[in-house]
């Protein structure tokens, strides 16, 4: 094999392995079948709840925990509050960065209604001064939606 060859096939390889997708069989998460409700932003943080409905909905769906027709369980998540703070020293060189933290009250029940976990998340995403709260939106949603598929993965049924 020609050296061409063998550094393209090394190359094709190791992007196979640093990849970051996966792939879940149908049954693979075991008996939860989980219906998203949507979600409610009690911030001032506007579009709040359908950015963490996206997040939410894609990180499920790639874990295969999405199961919209005939669900066991349902997901409520509620962004109950939201904080911004200043994250580098103030400096005259340098623009400033700030850290937006939110808290989301996360809330699985049975196909009848009674409550099967709970449980509150926090996490944050950046933006640079001169952006506005919502620019770390983003970043935080994504964060806590993946906290959130893992934490219902690993419950036991």
């Amino acid at each position: 094999m020609s050296r061409i060859r063998l550094l393209i096939s090394l190359l094709c390889l190791t992007s196979v392995i640093a990849c970051s997708y996966g792939f879940v069989l149908d049954g693979a998460t075991g008996d939860k079948k989980i219906a998203l409700d949507q979600s409610v932003n009690q911030t001032h943080l506007q579009e709040a709840g359908m950015i963490l409905d996206t997040y939410i909905e894609r990180t499920f769906s790639s874990m295969g925990l999405l199961w919209p027709k005939d669900p066991q369980y349902f997901l409520k998540c509620s962004i109950v509050s939201s904080w911004r703070e200043r994250i580098t020293s103030k400096s005259l060189q340098r623009t400033d960065r700030y850290r937006l933290n939110i808290r989301v009250l996360a809330k699985l029940t049975d196909a009848g209604g009674k409550a099967v976990w709970q449980s509150s998340f926090t996490d944050y995403g950046t933006f640079s001064e001169g952006g506005r709260d919502e620019d770390g939106l983003d970043e935080a949603c994504r964060k806590i939606s993946q906290q959130i598929a893992r934490a219902v993965a690993t419950l036991k049924p």
